[in-house]
């Protein structure tokens, strides 16, 4: 019981989620059918393949591969938010947020500088959600307005294609 109280206390966001969870459905409208469980286990299924890809050092090999080719920690941001901006059109914002930051956090625990490397992540989440506004896989919202009102690809890439350029011109 000491251990779960610690816990609380030590991690102070997840307590308050918590509790701000709790009185959502207490005070709120729930219904069970409200739980989409099989999203629910498509993000539980992707998390255990990214941590069994973490653990058998693939990712730390790919993280290793951007810090050589990176002279500086400016660089190195630069690299791993054009990568999540990129891949992010192709496995979605979700899967790259979940992919590169793991990778991201992992190779700047070195770096004294806290602030830059807060800096970077928000740049990686940032980059892959206007990275996924491409294709119209590239995030749920895409996919449902293109199979909903029947939009032509090249329709649709010509509605995306300004946006995602111009985003990348601001990320860059």
């Amino acid at each position: 019981m000491k251990r779960l109280f610690s816990f609380f206390r030590n991690d102070l966001f997840f307590s308050i989620s918590l509790l701000l969870a709790i009185i959502a459905v207490t005070l709120g409208r729930f219904s069970i059918q409200d739980i989409n469980i099989k999203v629910i286990a498509t993000l539980g299924g992707l998390m255990l393949i990214i941590s069994g890809l973490d653990s058998t050092g693939i990712l730390s090999y790919f993280g290793q591969v951007l810090v050589k080719k990176s002279l500086t920690l400016r660089q190195l941001i630069r690299y791993i938010v054009l990568l999540s901006f990129f891949s992010s059109m192709f496995l979605t914002n979700d899967v790259a947020i979940l992919t590169l930051l793991p990778i991201y956090l992992r190779m700047t625990k070195v770096i004294a500088n806290r602030q830059s490397v807060l800096l970077g992540s928000v740049y990686i989440i940032i980059a892959a959600n206007l990275g996924s506004i491409f294709f119209p896989f590239g995030n749920p919202q895409n996919l449902f307005l293109y199979s909903y009102y029947d939009i032509p690809l090249l329709e649709f890439f010509y509605s995306t294609g300004l946006l995602a350029v111009l985003s990348l011109v601001l990320l860059h």
